[in-house]
């Protein structure tokens, strides 16, 4: 019984060095031109559109980045008195390049509404300043490969009040292509070669 368990462990920790070795993690720091998007106006709206830095070609093994977890942050953000207020913000499968300022004539309600994925509705923020951020749920995560397959995604920002703040970023975190599951013949070389370890042990 010891045999057999040692055995799967020697196949179970191969297989996990395997993947391991074949993948490769990187995190991408992202930030617009205008760090704080113009204070996020009252009577603005906001799209942000990214260039896609990560690999998105896949190279001759059919391997490229994948994202695996997003989160966008703001810092020392505040609304700029007690009033109410809300900050829209969505995920956008194409915007123009860096940060375009749209005139918003409306008094209330979400430019974009209809638009892409509804990541997040901030509502009621303080006069105080406080760091926020937002992290992207598996949807939202597989909407963004998606939507960053053809070189470009946008977020978008529609403040129904006026939000000073210190800078807004996207950190996204990839991962290059893993090895795939072993067939049952690789299965049966790994726990040979298991085998033969525990009796030279033995012996």
């Amino acid at each position: 019984m010891k045999v057999t368990a040692t055995i799967k462990n020697v196949v179970a920790f191969t297989i996990i060095c395997l993947i391991c070795a074949n993948a490769s993690a990187a995190m991408y720091s992202l930030q617009p031109y205008d760090r704080d998007l113009g204070d996020l106006d009252h009577y603005r709206n906001y799209t942000w559109g990214i260039n896609t830095p990560w690999d998105i070609t896949p190279d001759e093994n059919l391997q490229y980045e994948t994202v695996v977890s997003a989160t966008l942050s703001f810092d020392n953000i505040r609304n700029w008195d007690n009033e109410p207020n809300v900050l829209y913000i969505h995920l956008l499968d194409w915007a123009r390049r860096g940060v375009e300022v749209n005139y918003d004539g409306q008094a209330g309600g979400d430019a974009f509404d209809g638009l892409g994925v509804d990541l997040i509705t901030y509502t009621n923020l303080p006069a105080t300043s406080q760091d926020l951020s937002y992290s992207f749920d598996q949807d939202e995560i597989d909407a963004l490969n998606n939507y960053a397959f053809d070189g470009r995604f946008g977020l978008a920002f529609d403040p129904d009040c006026h939000f000073y703040n210190s800078g807004v970023t996207l950190d996204i975190v990839t991962e290059t292509g893993t090895t795939p599951v072993p067939e049952p013949a690789t299965m049966s070389l790994l726990a040979l070669g298991g085998l033969a370890i525990l009796r030279r042990r033995n012996r």
